[in-house]
């Protein structure tokens, strides 16, 4: 796992600000979240943030939503890669930019679990990577059917072993 890299997903403040549609344990998503940036940085690891954005709404280009929440650990110095879709390979640098720093495992993190984190998680396995999803640094909200925490489980469940591997945040070593 030399060759192994960060993808923390959408943790934007239009996303986790959301009153009408609070994300599942917030605080301690973005604690497992910075734990793991930490880790990665102390290990010399790329550290990649992915930003969507929207031609209006709450994460619209350049609007105070659309900016990765302050309580997120970004340095200057860090990537960020904008998508427009769930998939954060879509048409977007950062197959290209893996490929350049010969990355083969990723561990993906951050929102929503149902959409980016799923759809990431799968093309990235399609793509030939080593997929490490963390189990509990991704979220979600409650919707019409179930609530955060079951889309969150289901998801653990259904990508496991054929799409990824599952550890928690405390379990991932960059090395």
């Amino acid at each position: 796992m030399s060759n192994i890299a960060l993808l923390i997903v959408d943790m934007q403040v239009g996303i986790l600000e959301n009153q009408d549609f609070p994300i599942f344990q917030k605080e301690q998503l973005i604690s497992n979240i910075n734990t793991l940036i930490s880790k990665a940085k102390t290990a010399h690891k790329l550290v990649i943030f992915i930003r969507h954005t929207e031609a209006s709404g709450p994460l619209e280009m350049n609007t105070s939503g659309w900016h990765i929440s302050s309580e997120i650990k970004v340095d200057e110095q860090d990537i960020i890669i904008n998508k427009y879709t769930p998939d954060c390979f879509h048409q977007t640098p950062l197959l290209g930019l893996l490929e350049e720093q010969s990355i083969q495992t990723l561990v993906i993190a951050g929102l929503q679990s149902e959409y980016c984190i799923d759809t990431t998680c799968r093309r990235a396995f399609t793509l030939g990577y080593s997929t490490i999803l963390v189990s509990d640094a991704h979220s979600t909200f409650d919707n019409d059917i179930l609530s955060a925490q079951k889309i969150i489980e289901h998801h653990n469940q259904v990508l496991y072993d054929w799409f990824v591997s599952l550890n928690r945040h405390d379990q991932i070593k960059f090395i």
